[in-house]
């Protein structure tokens, strides 16, 4: 309600009490879509969806040195002769000298302020605002005759329907006023007239919800973290400065949050699938015994054979052996004795790396768990004051902290731009030196290399997984990556090429970023930012 019709009137109210008379110096903007206008006794902040509306009293405001544009020069000199606000609607209009009006039309995101002359608009403060060329003064919707009338059932919502046709200024909170005082007793034009007689007290209050701070001219229904302020100037300075304060942290909160979480999360997965990976490689059939069993029963198996029922000695059953017919029973065994190397060797490799993911993960919850310990938004200490500025910016700087540890083990560790895909590794060059980087310093032989075919752009690498092929998904996914960070990231389709990495070469006198390709694939990929 901060931009309410009622707190518009009270804001009104106050200049004519105590600035009239007073002659506009200077308006200015150096803040987007927010206009400050300097009276000799007077400055007025007005924001025009920024991210919120307002329109705010201060005591002080330094003119920066740069970015500034100074609007509205027809009224500098000119003496405020009235501030009004129009019935039942969320205008408030500054009547100054030689028939110069400025107009407030607070109608949150398409809030706008507004040049007239004689009636007739020469200025937009927003120029996207089309239709407020046309803009002319009328009263707001109003239909008094129907208060006469009771709502058809005392709940809210339908309080709430009746109040709307009166006018759209009843809002919600008006509503609930209504009920509380029909449910202490009194009847309905009685409760209506209460309500409207507490609007015009000189009380605000300010009150803390789960995403925001709220600003109200009535009572709240429940009383919890909420603040009582006499007079509607120090009150919006009040609820400005706490909504910006809470919003801020909110957001910030948020964003860390997530930074922090992403670490968690890869590791999470990355050590479970090399657990389920360890785990299935041990419990299958060990690839030495097939082996063992077809080289004892080599006489039984019959020249070009795909399959075979074999006695099986382990377990004292048959075992279905499938065989590559152009083989020889003992190469078939030899191929199962090397199946059977690989996977001790896939096995060694993957718990060996399974204790540094352990590491890395613990380190990554250590930071998110001490992240928790700070105060979540909902739960920020507020009370008469609002909220405590320095301890604000102590979590904050905190916070901030954790970030930049963050950010500066994740450089540390990869200085690129970097991406996962179905827990494979992919990696984007940031720049001509660090496309070689990542090329010739930290790619491996057996990496897949991409890049968008015959334009400038980023090296893409994916790392390899021993044993497993790129699947087609992943590599699509990076060949979108590769089109996106390149000169053609506008074209709808862009031919990639990629191929291992050890077929790229740096000839002698190349710029940097410039390699030379002896074998290619080419694939269409779609421009993708990741």
């Amino acid at each position: 309600m901060h931009i309410h019709h009622i707190t518009l009137a009270h804001l009104a109210a106050h200049l004519n009490a105590t600035h009239l008379g007073e002659r506009l110096e200077r308006c200015f903007s150096q803040n987007k879509q927010e206009l400050v206008v300097e009276f000799e006794q007077l400055i007025l902040r007005i924001g025009c969806n920024t991210p919120l509306s307002y329109v705010v009293s201060v005591g002080a405001f330094g003119m920066a040195r740069k970015n500034v544009v100074t609007l509205f020069t027809q009224l500098q000199g000119l003496a405020l002769k009235d501030v009004r606000v129009v019935p039942f609607d969320r205008i408030l209009i500054f009547t100054l000298e030689s028939e110069w009006e400025m107009v407030l039309k607070m109608y949150g995101n398409r809030s706008n302020i507004l040049l007239l002359h004689a009636g007739e608009v020469k200025e937009l403060f927003r120029s996207d605002i089309a239709t407020d060329w046309e803009f002319e003064e009328t009263n707001g919707p109003s239909q008094p005759e129907v208060a006469l009338e009771p709502p058809e059932a005392y709940d809210l919502k339908s309080i709430q329907a009746h109040l709307r046709k009166i006018s759209p200024i009843y809002d919600r909170h008006f509503a609930q006023g209504v009920l509380r005082q029909m449910k202490q007793g009194a009847n309905w034009t009685d409760a209506w007239k209460k309500v409207r007689e507490e609007a015009i007290f000189e009380t605000f209050f300010i009150c803390r919800e789960a995403t925001r701070i709220r600003f109200l001219a009535l009572p709240p229904i429940q009383s919890d973290d909420c603040i009582a302020i006499t007079g509607v100037v120090p009150a919006l300075k009040a609820f400005l400065s706490a909504q910006f304060q809470y919003d801020g942290y909110r957001k910030r909160y948020a964003k860390v949050k997530k930074e922090l979480e992403k670490p968690v999360q890869k590791f999470q997965k990355v050590f479970a699938s090399y657990r389920q990976n360890i785990d299935q490689l041990k419990t299958e059939r060990n690839p030495e015994e097939i082996g063992h069993i077809l080289m004892a029963n080599l006489h039984a198996i019959p020249p070009d054979t795909a399959k075979i029922e074999l006695e099986d000695f382990y377990t004292g059953g048959k075992l279905l052996v499938k065989l590559k017919p152009r083989l020889s029973p003992q190469e078939n065994a030899k191929r199962y004795y090397d199946k059977h190397k690989q996977r001790k060797s896939k096995i060694t490799y993957l718990e060996s790396q399974l204790e540094d993911i352990e590491a890395k993960l613990n380190e990554a919850t250590g930071k998110l768990v001490k992240f928790e310990e700070l105060p979540v938004p909902t739960d920020l200490p507020f009370d008469d004051g609002g909220f405590d500025a320095r301890q604000l910016r102590a979590y904050k700087k905190e916070m901030d902290a954790l970030y930049k540890e963050q950010e500066a083990e994740q450089e540390k560790r990869f200085p690129f731009r970097t991406f996962s895909r179905e827990n494979w590794q992919i990696f984007v060059g940031l720049n001509a030196k660090n496309n070689d980087l990542l090329s010739f310093k930290f790619a491996n032989k057996e990496d897949l290399w991409l890049h968008a075919k015959d334009v400038s752009g980023s090296h893409v690498v994916i790392k390899q997984r021993p044993g497993h092929p790129v699947p087609e998904t992943v590599l699509e996914y990076a060949a979108g990556l590769a089109a996106y960070y390149s000169k053609r990231k506008n074209d709808g389709l862009v031919p990639v090429i990629y191929t291992p990495r050890k077929y790229i070469r740096k000839r002698k006198g190349d710029p940097p970023g410039l390699v030379a390709v002896d074998r290619e694939q080419v694939i269409m990929a779609e421009p993708t930012k990741g």
